[in-house]
């Protein structure tokens, strides 16, 4: 793509509306090959642009996330860009990877653009890389990119995702690197230590006990009921005891751990 393609993108994106790239795109309803985007561009110059359509915008699309142009994601993403296109699946990824401190302040917002989404919905920001299983976490955690992992965390991140090497983002932070600047080898250790305090394991086996805990806060909370009720009929007991007419001869006998029911004999048979 060149550089007036560029311009030609900012000229129909600026005369968009809504929904119309969604409209446009083969598969979608009133989109197909013969689709045309409506605007004020007619002719030869409408149909360079468009065709084909879903190519060209994706292309575009992933252009400007290279280029970190935060007005055009974002205006692409609103107008209804395919997020769940397959080609789009690193989106995040991309971002994360091309990040550096004259860009970052568009980065994270683009990152944020994304994980938004529209009204077919946002990407996940922690969905894994096919390859290598790395989410834009682990990305940022092994460039020690201190900003991008703050803000991915901000953005619920998981910190204690697990690669297909079995590796975590904190052990990632920790893995210096031959060409780490100063700047760098400083933020491992930074970036380790935040990680830590969002819960960050060093190891697959520690994530996978974390990930056990943090899932049995429900049964937890229910095992907790059942031991107060508990607790509670045995303190009723001798007060039922008492309440019984002593007519009745009555036995106490067991049901199970913890639970005491009263037989009156004669009346209610005791197993």
């Amino acid at each position: 793509m060149q550089e007036n393609d560029i311009d030609d993108l900012r000229r129909v994106v600026a005369n968009a509306e809504d929904g119309e790239f969604i409209q446009a795109l083969p598969g979608q309803k009133g989109g197909g090959k013969e689709s045309r985007m409506q605007g004020p561009y007619s002719g030869r110059c409408r149909a360079s642009l468009i065709w084909p359509v879903e190519a060209f915008i994706l292309q575009a699309f992933v252009l400007a996330l290279k280029s970190s142009l935060l007005e055009i994601t974002q205006q692409m993403v609103d107008w209804g860009v395919p997020l769940h296109s397959p080609q789009l699946s690193q989106a995040l990824h991309l971002v994360c990877e091309l990040v550096n401190r004259e860009n970052f302040s568009n980065s994270w917002r683009v990152v944020k653009a994304l994980t938004d989404g529209n009204t077919e919905g946002g990407l996940d920001i922690n969905a894994p890389r096919q390859s290598d299983g790395w989410t834009p976490l682990c990305i940022a955690s092994a460039d020690a990119c201190l900003p991008m992992a703050f803000k991915l965390l901000e953005l619920k991140a998981d910190p204690n995702v697990i690669t297909r090497a079995n590796e975590t983002p904190l052990a990632l932070a920790k893995r210096s690197r031959d060409d780490d600047s100063d700047e760098q080898k400083e933020a491992r250790g930074i970036i380790s230590n935040m990680l830590r305090s969002y819960g960050g394991q060093d190891t697959c086996k520690d994530a996978l006990r974390m990930l056990r805990k943090t899932s049995q806060p429900a049964a937890s909370k229910e095992s907790q009921a059942l031991k107060e009720e508990v607790v509670t009929a045995r303190g009723l007991l001798p007060e039922v005891s008492k309440s019984i007419r002593p007519s009745h001869s009555v036995r106490l006998c067991p049901l199970g751990p913890g639970v005491m029911c009263a037989f009156v004999r004669n009346r209610i048979p005791c197993p």
